[in-house]
């Protein structure tokens, strides 16, 4: 089966989506073809794998995506993905039926195109990355045809429990501290990780706990500032822009996660820490809580209840020991990759 999918980014790409689409790129060429047309390519693109066609020349700029969709249009595929609510538009105008990938906040509320809106109803299937999303975009878009769950997958050989890697404990002053750590790009428009709301009670934990706030982005200033307002700053370190190379040794300085979040889809990031024996805190309201898998995984905490997240914080703590924690394999590769093919075997029916 040959198939096009039109994705935001993934190979070159940075960040939970383009991961996402790199492992379903991945499951999905061990039985097919698969033709990549990506909207953006911001980095320095990695190995392409066997049976797939990347065309990066198409985030060149918008003429170039339009060419280059319009030339996979011509090759007939068997099935469409639109990887993107926003793509919706280009992926109806070259299948009359194609499947559609919803991740988060995106598709959390109804998009503002009155064309796109009505788009939604031409779609085949649409897969979430959560039941979170999926029921948050059902109740706005009324969209009646079938829905599948395909979550986060976690290559757990790619991830270890480490000894702290001395050059970083230095750079970030950690010597004999204990360390809750959160990943995650400071966005201003996106002010839904937690940050703040660790930031708050860190005045009520222990002086030997910092917070290593770890990404870079627009909101940076504003949460130096607050830490500053709460008293904090010398308590909450920040790392800026990090390589991906550097991230397992990044989740081994800490010795909790905390994503106290009210936005995130699912909250690969949880599966990540949790790959690298911590224990993590995720929120009751978001996506996060199927990355624990409702509580079995690790603690859920309201964000809106500093109380609770101080508890659970403190809780975490006492615990010292890291590791792995059973269940996990229930996001591995291997088991992404069979609901990849059957999902596309029930798609494609």
């Amino acid at each position: 089966m040959r198939i096009v999918l039109l994705a935001t980014d993934a190979y070159g790409g940075h960040g939970g989506i383009a991961l996402y689409n790199r492992d379903l790129i991945e499951a999905l060429a061990s039985e097919h073809e698969v033709i990549v047309v990506p909207r953006i390519v911001p980095h320095p693109v990695e190995v392409i794998p066997a049976g797939v066609t990347f065309h990066r020349q198409a985030a060149h700029h918008e003429l170039a995506y339009v060419q280059t969709v319009a030339r996979a249009a011509r090759q007939r595929a068997d099935l469409v993905i639109c990887g993107h609510v926003n793509l919706l538009p280009v992926a109806c105008a070259i299948s009359r039926h194609p499947l559609l990938m919803v991740f988060g906040i995106e598709a959390w509320k109804p998009m503002g195109s009155r064309l796109s809106r009505a788009l939604l109803h031409r779609c085949r299937a649409v897969v979430s990355i959560s039941g979170l999303t999926r029921d948050r975009f059902l109740a706005w878009s009324r969209y009646a045809g079938p829905t599948h769950l395909l979550p986060n997958a976690i290559h757990l050989d790619r991830y270890a429990i480490r000894p702290k890697r001395a050059e970083l404990v230095e750079r970030y002053g950690l010597a004999g501290k204990r360390v809750l750590l959160t990943v995650g790009r400071l966005a201003g428009a996106e002010r839904y990780k937690g940050f703040d709301e660790v930031m708050e009670v860190l005045p009520d934990l222990p002086r030997d706990v910092v917070y290593l706030i770890a990404g870079g982005g627009s909101d940076a200033t504003r949460l130096q500032r607050r830490s500053v307002e709460l008293g904090v700053s010398e308590r909450v370190l920040f790392t800026g822009g990090f390589a991906e190379t550097d991230k397992t040794d990044l989740y081994n300085l800490a010795d909790v996660y905390v994503m106290p979040s009210r936005g995130e889809g699912f909250g690969f990031v949880l599966l990540e820490a949790m790959a690298c024996g911590l224990p993590v805190l995720a929120s009751k309201h978001d996506g996060g809580r199927e990355a624990v898998r409702e509580g079995k995984l690790g603690l859920l905490v309201d964000p809106a209840n500093p109380a609770e997240i101080r508890a659970a914080v403190r809780e975490l703590l006492d615990r010292g020991e890291k590791r792995v924690p059973p269940g996990l394999e229930h996001f591995s590769f291997a088991r992404f990759r069979e609901r990849v093919i059957e999902m596309m075997a029930q798609v494609t029916a």
